[in-house]
């Protein structure tokens, strides 16, 4: 048993490791191409229902705020399901309505779809979370003629750790990163990144508050940026 332990910490240390060195690389590359640079405000909240045992409803909404968190731009509604393979794992399934602001007068909209895996194991006082999401969409559907044609194909690793010390304040860090498989409008393979630090409140057992700050680094030398940006949210889940 003190064996086993021992060999999960070693190959989680040798994998923060690494990361480490990924991400140092990654940021000097993303540096260097003088891409653009924006703050953005997000705000959101999501819910969870229960159908029974092994369902549940999913729900979530994110209103997304761009040029310095001045002008509102996007808005995305999650609907979908999700399914408890185990008390560890489950698999969470989405449609996204997405309302983009063109101008004054006139939006665009898409349609994404998103899949993924969710896999959650305790270490101590810490609880690590490794989220592996694929997914698409149709872009400005309506509104441009490459718009019906499925692109932005992606396989998106999020590893999230955090730190269950206190009652109810849970501080975490996080690393996502994205791959392309589609390279018509962006390049392929890992061109995008990103980093959070945040911290969970636990309002009520399945009620949280969520606030975080990111660093989105996307080193696509077709459309380079570095973006930063502050979430805030309320989240009623039952896997914490």
């Amino acid at each position: 048993m003190f064996t086993s332990i021992l060999n999960i910490q070693f190959s989680l240390s040798r994998k923060l490791f690494l990361l480490v060195i990924f991400v140092t690389a990654f940021v000097k590359s993303a540096m260097a191409q003088n891409p653009q640079t924006d703050f953005q405000l997000r705000l959101g909240f999501e819910l969870e229902a229960p159908i029974n045992k092994r369902f549940l409803l999913h729900y979530q909404h994110q209103s997304r705020f761009i040029d310095n968190a001045t002008r509102y731009n996007y808005s995305y509604n999650y609907i979908g399901g999700v399914y408890k393979i185990s008390r560890n794992m489950r698999f969470t399934a989405n449609y996204i309505f997405v309302n983009k602001k063109n101008t004054e007068l006139t939006y665009s909209f898409r349609h994404q779809f998103k899949g993924y895996f969710t896999y959650r194991k305790k270490l101590g006082e810490f609880m690590i979370f490794n989220r592996l999401m694929g997914d698409v969409q149709f872009k400005d559907f309506y509104g441009n003629p490459q718009g019906k044609h499925l692109r932005d194909i992606n396989i998106r690793n999020k590893i999230t750790l955090r730190y269950k010390h206190f009652e109810k304040f849970v501080p975490y860090i996080a690393e996502e990163t994205y791959y392309r498989f589609d390279g018509k409008y962006y390049e392929k393979g890992f061109g995008r990144n990103r980093m959070f630090i945040g911290a969970l409140y636990n309002i009520t057992e399945n009620w949280l508050a969520d606030a975080s700050f990111a660093i989105d680094l996307r080193r696509d030398n077709k459309i380079p940026a570095n973006n930063f940006y502050l979430s805030l949210g309320l989240v009623k889940t039952f896997f914490q």
